[in-house]
């Protein structure tokens, strides 16, 4: 086995950085607005109005896996976590979330666990089973799904997982109602002894609105959990009866209760015309009717119970209509829904929405789609929805940020190959990194899904092909996701190479910690867990540890590992460079910059060309390259890059004086 500790250099590393714990800031201590008293209006982020909804419903527990557009609701409630007397956790993954925060619901008390949408793929396994043996305590869940997506690999609709689950679904349509929606989740949950689904979208998550903050319920139990194994050992021989009283609790009694739930009302105008709008989308439809003129010659239904519908409630209301549309973000769930219960009552009416071409499926919705959708839909036309962004607006590509150690990691990986003579295949993950697919890095090859590098990387070299196959993956993705199939390319002997991008922050999301950061969500000190440990300890035979931005030992170690007749494992470990800035700053220090020495320059471009740093521009007049000195973090990899060693940092300029 081949290993090497991390040295310590005159780069940036880990050696002198200097986690920034909570009480650290000399900044002064300002009143939690999580914390404000009962009657108070406060200017509430979305996530933050569900986070104190869960305060206010007494909640003892609280997980989650960062993902936006859903981590503030968790890194909120770890602002005020020892406050109010509440376990608050980022776990490894989504599915370890999920399952801390149903065993806190078996043994009594309320939890809540909450994600993104692509997490609630990770906890689907653990949830359609927790909803067989049911709950104790309160378990609400909410997922914050990115219907554009802004921020996501893909726009899925998680209404869909409390359907196969038959779990209660709540929508909120606005902030306000997402803290008392959140609040009454946890009485609901107690009542049908589910889970309690609560979805929101990116519109509720990252908006403002003033919140009037209520009681926060005094919730004493004693935490315990009564034995029952034909209820809580889902094995074959009691899952069955537990499948009877599973769809008891969702056909009949979820259904009568939303029936009645006061989150679902009609604005009536005793119209043969009709408009359902679901969740936020109700606060689109309403101003786009005062803006067509149409709000008293049109009823409204405001639906916030998507699974399982309402069935009296919207039977009534379709008594008398001729047509209804149906507005909804994501899948037309709820538009099926009304389709077969038009059809149980018998009723005479034209269902409008995604099917019919009203509603686009496509993208986040606004008041100007579905003002143009009803116009249409009483016009008795089909809408275009064609979509084109203004030509005076200019395209900005996404970049990794100036000093960003992971741009060291994959220039080092392209010379690597290059100078092996060898094109490579680059699997990518997960991750503020996989933003090293745009010029001129140009370099990652796939990005599929949380983990997908390595897995992918020995299907790939187990398919035969020539090149060398490498896994690119970051370290808080590698805790995640990461650990199973580098087993698996242990125990089935592939010939991979896996580059752990380690900044010890799971930053793409707003740096919240993970296993190895060395502090937890509540910010007390942890055991730091390294991935070079883990490596090891998976049998992996070559493992070694580099710092990104001493470029030639980086890539000297990259080019080892790929002709390594094994799988390979090199950690390049450098601080993200905000919380490196950051550090500094809290010492009063400020980073080092880069210095053009002009007479050296010949304006050769490879600074600009090969980096794309953000903080280098090119003149093209004095055909010399510019250095924005506001961006510039003093990284030092452009001076490692340049030929003519133009590029040179302010500290060894002074030395070379």
């Amino acid at each position: 086995m081949i290993i090497e500790e991390e040295k310590v250099n005159n780069r940036r590393s880990y050696s002198s950085y200097n986690i920034v714990q909570k009480g650290d800031s000399e900044m002064p201590v300002v009143e939690d607005p999580l914390l404000a008293p009962p009657g108070s209006k406060v200017l509430y982020l979305g996530n933050e109005a569900v986070a104190r909804g869960a305060i206010e419903a007494g909640a003892k527990v609280a997980t989650s896996y960062p993902g936006t557009p859903a981590s503030e609701i968790l890194s909120s409630l770890a602002r005020v976590a020892k406050k109010v007397g509440m376990y608050v956790e980022w776990a490894v993954n989504e599915k370890v979330a999920f399952e801390v925060a149903f065993a806190a619901s078996l043994a009594n008390v309320r939890a809540i666990m909450s994600c993104k949408h692509l997490g609630v793929n990770w906890i689907s396994d653990a949830l359609l089973v927790a909803a067989y043996t049911g709950v104790n305590g309160g378990l609400v869940i909410v997922s914050a799904d990115d219907t554009h997506p802004y921020s996501s690999q893909n726009a899925e609709d998680t209404r869909y997982y409390t359907k196969l689950a038959k779990i209660p679904c709540l929508e909120p349509s606005d902030i306000p109602e997402a803290k008392e929606i959140v609040k009454y989740g946890f009485k609901l949950s107690e009542t049908l002894q589910l889970p309690v689904y609560v979805r929101i979208t990116q519109r509720i998550s990252h908006s403002k609105s003033d919140v009037t903050v209520g009681e926060v319920e005094k919730v004493n139990r004693e935490a315990r959990f009564e034995k029952d194994f034909k209820r809580y050992v889902m094995i074959a021989t009691y899952s069955k009866e537990r499948q009877r009283v599973l769809n008891k609790k969702y056909y009949e009694d979820a259904v009568k209760i939303f029936d009645n739930i006061e989150f679902n009302k009609v604005i009536s105008n005793e119209s043969s015309i009709g408009v359902i709008g679901c969740g936020v989308t109700f606060g689109y439809v309403v101003e786009a009717l005062e803006r067509l003129g149409l709000a008293d010659k049109v009823d409204v239904m405001k639906l916030s119970t998507p699974s399982p519908l309402p069935y009296n409630f919207i039977g009534k209301f379709l008594e008398n209509k001729e047509k209804v549309l149906v507005v909804e973000e994501g899948e037309p769930i709820v538009e099926e829904g009304i389709c077969r219960i038009a059809l149980s009552f018998n009723r005479n009416v034209s269902i409008y929405g995604q099917y019919t071409g009203h509603i686009p499926r496509e993208f986040e919705l606004s008041t100007g789609i579905v003002a143009k959708a009803i116009k249409a839909f009483i016009e008795g036309v089909t809408p275009s929805f064609e979509r084109k962004a203004a030509e005076e607006i200019g395209k900005r590509i996404p970049a990794l940020c100036a000093g960003c150690p992971h741009r060291a990691s994959y220039y080092a990986l392209k010379r690597a190959l290059r100078e092996l003579g060898k094109k490579g295949i680059i699997v990518g993950d997960r991750g503020c990194y996989n933003q090293g697919i745009h010029p001129p890095l140009r370099a990652i090859d796939t990005c599929i899904c949380m983990g997908a590098s390595i897995a992918m990387a020995v299907g790939f070299e187990r398919a035969g092909v020539k090149e060398p196959v490498i896994a690119v993956i970051g370290d808080s993705t590698f805790y995640h996701a990461g650990v199973q199939p580098l087993l698996d390319a242990v125990f089935n002997n592939s010939k991979i190479t896996v580059l752990i991008f380690d900044n010890s922050w799971t930053s793409m999301t707003g740096h919240q910690p993970n296993p190895g950061t060395g502090v937890n969500a509540m910010g007390e000190p942890s055991l730091r867990i390294r991935a070079e440990n883990i490596a090891r300890s998976c049998g992996v035979g070559f493992v070694k540890v580099v710092n990104p931005l001493d470029l030639n030992n980086t890539i000297k170690t990259i080019k080892e590992a790929i002709m390594y007749d094994g799988v390979a494992v090199v950690v390049c470990r450098s601080p993200c460079t905000l919380q490196y800035l950051r550090e500094l700053r809290k010492r009063g220090e400020k980073p080092d910059k880069i210095v053009l020495i002009e007479d050296r320059c010949v304006g050769c471009k490879l600074c600009v060309t090969q980096l794309g740093c953000p903080a280098l521009l090119f003149d093209e007049e004095k055909k010399k390259p510019i250095v924005n000195r506001e961006l510039c973090s003093g990284c030092g990899l452009c001076s490692q890059v340049c030929p003519r060693e133009a590029l040179v940092l302010e500290s060894k300029l002074k030395e070379e004086e």
